[in-house]
């Protein structure tokens, strides 16, 4: 077999599925990224060489991957591997894919970060945004997630990216780790705290892809009977720490567009006099959420 011949079973093979389902998917690229990730060579590498012969070796992976894929299992899942501001971090079933939309929490970043800011991300993950925090900015982060599995990932990408010396990792929900651990007011100006945390529905997760619901964990996706039940503790986490905290912090969260109005409703349950401001993402919806308090 092939290259040519590989690909052409492989997007076969995708279409039938897609077929059968009535879904919408990539059988071509994803087909091209299997075999590729197979031969360990970039996609280009591909249609350059349509004519080599593949090893037994090589088929046999390449159909087990295309097998899978065609159980809806994720690429990312399915290699390892997502791409997270043009960096590639290691993910497994235990932590979401990070998704393209989210780099814009590192954008926001930018423009608040200040050279003495304590940054602190809280459900870490895959630690997609911790790390990217610590490499773009060569600052110290702390990395909070409920689950162990999951930062051990965080851990483990933070060493990927050479940045494990400024990532401090901590275990619990929210922000009660740091107030477990007896913090006090700091003498730095500022404070930035991220967060993407589950926000989706019982009915919004029904109505997401098969790759997402079967593969992806629920826990981190779906965020009470409104989505917003993880915002409310964290805020609520938050005012109960506001004067060991320092003199500005600044919050950018990640929500769904639906969800701006209630959201600022339990932001000022909390925090009365804070200013929130929503932003859009690429495609002009409400997506990010920041809040100065």
């Amino acid at each position: 077999m092939t290259i040519l011949e590989a690909l052409n079973w492989g997007q076969e093979q995708l279409k039938q599925t897609a077929h059968e389902k009535r879904e919408s998917c990539e059988p071509m690229g994803d087909s091209q990224l299997l075999l590729a990730a197979c031969l360990s060579k970039p996609t280009a590498f591909l249609f350059s060489h349509f004519e080599d012969p593949l090893s037994q070796t090589i088929i046999e992976k390449y159909q087990r991957f295309i097998a899978r894929r065609k159980r809806h299992e994720p690429i990312a899942y399915i290699l390892q591997t997502a791409h997270f501001y043009g960096r590639p971090f290691h993910v497994n079933p235990f932590v979401l894919i990070p998704r393209p939309e989210t780099e814009s929490i590192i954008d926001l970043a930018k423009e608040i970060l200040q050279d003495t800011s304590t940054i602190i991300d809280v459900g870490t993950g895959s630690g997609a945004i911790a790390v990217t925090l610590a490499a773009e900015f060569n600052q110290p982060v702390i990395a909070i997630d409920i689950d162990p599995q999951a930062l051990s990932v965080a851990k483990r990408n933070a060493d990927r990216a050479n940045v494990g010396h400024l990532l401090s990792f901590m275990h619990g929900d929210l922000l009660e780790p740091l107030a477990m651990s007896g913090i006090r007011e700091t003498n730095q100006p500022h404070t930035l705290i991220t967060a993407n945390l589950p926000y989706l529905t019982q009915t919004q997760f029904k109505l997401t892809d098969p790759d997402v619901q079967t593969y992806e964990p629920k826990h981190a996706l779906v965020g009470g009977l409104d989505g917003l039940e993880h915002y409310d503790r964290l805020f609520a986490q938050l005012a109960m720490m506001r004067d060991r905290l320092t003199k500005t912090v600044d919050i950018i969260i990640e929500i769904d567009p639906s969800q701006s109005n209630p959201l600022a409703q339990i932001i000022r349950s909390h925090f009365p006099e804070a200013n929130a401001e929503i932003i859009v993402d690429l495609t002009k919806k409400d997506r990010f959420v920041h809040v100065s308090i």
